[in-house]
């Protein structure tokens, strides 16, 4: 499955598979600090759309990305960067399955496996191009077969750990 970014910020867009609008990814600035709302869109065009709020992700600055999956009311928190260590290229983390789980930077993308034994592929992200030396594409999320049973999961935890990256990106010397 892939997800197509409409636009290319993972805080503000939205998800969209072939058969229409999947998820929408909204970050509305306000006086306290940054909160994304991540909401899955169900039904058909023609009928009307619903939307169930699955996630959200609040960054804080001094504290890290803490992130709420809705339905589990599960919390998870993505620490800041710390340069003496490798870890700005990973996130580790234990899904509401107890299953363990990791996002990882491979070739300058995100990608997401399980983080046992087996490594086993779940998603990528795969960023926009503009076309000069090959064809023009929109970014996406591309959902592996393995990962279809976690779909949630995996466009929340990707949100959260898009929006650390920006910030450590934003904040780090040049």
């Amino acid at each position: 499955m892939e997800l197509s970014l409409i636009n290319n910020d993972s805080s503000h867009t939205l998800l969209v598979a072939q058969d229409g609008p999947k998820y929408k990814i909204t970050t509305p600035q306000d006086v306290l600090g940054v909160s994304t709302t991540i909401t899955r869109i169900e039904g058909e065009l023609s009928t009307g759309l619903v939307g169930t709020e699955i996630g959200k992700v609040e960054h804080s600055a001094p504290r890290g990305t803490r992130l709420l999956l809705c339905t589990t009311n599960m919390e998870l928190v993505l620490y800041p960067y710390d340069a003496s260590s490798a870890s700005e290229n990973s996130w580790s983390f234990t899904g509401p399955d107890n299953r363990p789980y990791k996002w990882q930077i491979f070739i300058q993308s995100p990608v997401l496996m399980l983080n046992d034994n087996s490594h086993t592929l779940l998603a990528r992200y795969r960023r926009a191009k503009l076309g000069i030396v090959s064809r023009s594409r929109r970014a996406f999320l591309e959902i592996l077969p393995a990962g279809l049973s976690s779909v949630d999961l995996i466009v929340v935890t990707f949100v959260s750990f898009m929006k650390q990256r920006v910030t450590i990106e934003y904040h780090s010397p040049s």
